[in-house]
């Protein structure tokens, strides 16, 4: 997804099932398209986008005693609520999964309308289950999130833009009195706060031209900050936690260096002491331990998901769920006490959602993913880690998906994500990639120049090369697949989201005829109007889009993202191309996708255009993906030649409901 800021010094700015009723209309749905006597047996878009048996999002309470999970309540997701001593099951007409609050007792659950991302924060006591959750930030368009639980008071520490758009103060709520009480006042371009256990603003970052200043506050509130050190602007300081040490602070920073490392920073002149790193990439994270009060285990992702433990009992953890396979393991949360873990372990073909107990170091299955219950009838294809070369010496990384029982050449989509400034994951339990290889396509995912994880050159080889090296690295790949047999060049189709549906645009413009068609997912058309129609929450990310893309204040530059810009070469597309975009999308604005498919049609072009009145930027309701995901298989068995299941019977419910 495009992001609203940088991850920059300080900080880094489903599915569910329909009635019994409707089921007994499965009879109508029409046969899939003919297809090879190899081929797997068609999973329906409902159990990938509406699983009735689908859970997810489980955490344990801090106190060992309760179990929270997101799964069907009638006809969408709700939240449940397990006593672990007694087996009692409590459910809560919330739509989204939520954190345990630090008593053990509410749970805090952000929530936004129609995708606005003017979150809210909502507050449910599972004392009391027939109470409706309470909104604790009631501020119209505004958006509102959690920066701290505090372990001794159980008060939260909120950040909110409900004074001026721009920018977030900090807010202190009061549990015991329900009160919201301003801790700090933005004097303006603060991006991140730092705050303690004990609720005290500790620091700040300060956009000062392209440096943060990292500021520490004065003994009481009257006193000025003080300036204590400076951070580019495209380096990364992104704080884990406070340090044993007094003015201490643990972060991953790559200041100084091209990779991501976790260091121990001191505040007062940002000396960094190096604790571990992975020379051949960023860190992706670090777990954190409360209760030892220091870092416990680090993740990186060089091609597959690498953990290293430092606590005994973690590691063996990690390794008896991962086994002999290339899983990924994802912590959801722990205990207080450490002694009781909720993970999630996923396989190309299946995976779990575990309570794993670290003292005795065994676990329970609480589910099976849904891609578990889809590879019994179905094989799952396994994503295969590629490298390439691009066409000017960079080292490029990916992952290919291949079509079981489908013959080479493959009919291939090359499936690009969004940011750009993120990346593709192994095994990141992504419903499109079984949904794309069971149709009969090859699934090509590049980590192009510009996405995270690979070091700061690499991020930075991204600027001013949209439309450019950004997009040619794409080409690159491709055309290295089909010269070792594996891509039928004249079968390939180009899709993704936010900036991977700018990128799907661009191949039907700047490289027609490289692609047979695209679908673009809230994907931007026009550059410029992407910044100008920016929402003012992004005032504080906006230097990097310029250094990136251009400034549109300058004629000249504005000019260039013009030429980089599909909206202004739609007379040289050459194949069909698939429009969706939700209403309300605050980043990229509907209007990019209106404007587009008006230019492609002036041009005598073919489009498809499909808008979402309950949607922003991308697809939350399972309505809404239904939708999607017929759309998009028709479309590509139009375009490619795969297959489709035709008509769902779901469909009639994400019309109905």
């Amino acid at each position: 997804m495009i992001r609203n800021t940088r991850k920059t010094a300080f900080y880094r700015f489903t599915r569910w099932g329909l009635t019994a009723l409707i089921a007994t209309l499965a009879g109508c749905a029409s046969m899939p398209s003919p297809s090879t006597d190899a081929a797997p047996a068609l999973i329906p878009v409902r159990h990938l986008v509406a699983d009735w048996n689908g859970s997810g999002a489980y955490q344990i309470s801090p106190d060992g005693q309760r179990l929270m999970w997101l799964a069907r309540l009638g006809l969408g997701p709700g939240l449940f609520v397990k006593y672990l001593k007694t087996g009692e099951v409590n459910s809560y007409n919330v739509p989204w999964g939520g954190v345990w609050a630090r008593d053990s007792r509410h749970i805090l659950v952000h929530l936004s309308t129609h995708g606005d991302e003017n979150t809210h924060i909502w507050m449910l006591d599972t004392d009391q289950p027939k109470q409706a959750a309470r909104d604790l930030t009631p501020f119209a368009g505004a958006r509102s999130y959690i920066l701290r639980t505090l372990p001794q008071s159980n008060d939260l520490i909120i950040a909110s833009n409900r004074r001026d758009p721009k920018f977030n103060d900090v807010y202190r709520y009061n549990m015991a009195t329900g009160k919201l009480n301003l801790l700090a006042t933005n004097p303006g371009h603060v991006g991140s706060w730092l705050v303690n256990d004990d609720g005290e603003v500790m620091g700040r970052a300060r956009l000062e031209g392209e440096e943060w200043v990292i500021e520490t506050p004065g003994p009481n509130p009257e006193q000025a900050w003080t300036s204590n050190f400076r951070v580019s602007y495209f380096d990364t300081v992104s704080p884990v936690a406070p340090s044993a040490t007094p003015g201490h602070w643990w972060a991953l920073s790559n200041r100084g260096r091209d990779k991501l490392a976790l260091v121990e920073i001191k505040l007062s002149d940002g000396v960094e002491r190096v604790e571990h790193a992975d020379a051949r990439v960023d860190l992706a994270g670090v777990r954190w331990s409360r209760l030892q009060n220091r870092p416990v285990a680090v993740v990186s992702e060089p091609d597959t998901q690498h953990w290293q433990a430092f606590d005994p009992a973690l590691a063996q953890a990690l390794q008896k769920l991962k086994g002999a396979s290339d899983a990924r393991i994802s912590i959801n949360n722990l205990s207080d006490d450490e002694r009781w873990m909720s993970a999630t372990v996923s396989r190309h073909n299946g995976g779990e959602h575990v309570l794993y107990d670290l003292q005795t170091q065994t676990f329970e299955v609480l589910a099976q993913l849904g891609s578990s219950r889809m590879n019994a009838t179905a094989r799952l294809a396994p994503q295969q880690p590629v490298t390439f070369k691009s066409r000017d010496g960079l080292d490029l990384h990916g992952y290919l998906s291949l079509p079981p029982g489908v013959a080479k050449p493959y009919p291939t989509v090359v499936y690009v994500h969004g940011g750009p400034w993120a990346r593709d994951l192994h095994q990141s339990n992504d419903p499109m990639l079984p949904f794309l290889t069971n149709r009969g396509y090859a699934v090509l995912q590049v980590n192009y120049r510009g996405s995270s994880g690979y070091g700061k050159a690499f991020m930075n080889a991204a600027q001013g090369e949209f439309a450019g090296k950004m997009h040619s690295d794409l080409t690159d790949a491709v055309d290295a697949l089909v010269a070792q047999g594996v891509v039928d060049p004249q079968r390939v189709a180009i899709s993704g989201g936010s900036y991977g549906g700018y990128a799907s645009l661009v191949g039907m413009t700047h490289t027609p005829g490289k692609f047979k068609c695209s679908i673009s997912l809230v994907g931007m058309s026009d550059i410029a109007a992407l910044l100008n129609d920016a929402p003012p929450y992004w005032e504080l990310g906006k230097p990097h889009w310029i250094r990136y893309v251009g400034n549109p204040a300058d004629p000249a530059q504005r000019a260039a993202m013009q030429e980089r810009s599909p909206l202004f070469k739609a007379d040289r597309v050459q194949g069909p191309i698939l429009l969706m975009h939700g209403v309300h999308d605050p980043r990229v604005k509907v209007s990019q996708s209106l404007q587009m498919a008006e230019a492609l049609r002036a041009n005598g072009k073919p489009v498809e255009l499909a808008l979402f009145d309950k949607a922003g930027h991308g697809f939350q309701r399972w309505q809404d993906n239904m939708v999607a995901y017929r759309k998009t298989e028709d479309f590509l068995a139009s375009c490619l030649g795969g297959r489709t299941g035709g008509f769902d019977f779901f469909e009639l419910g994400a019309k109905l409901f």
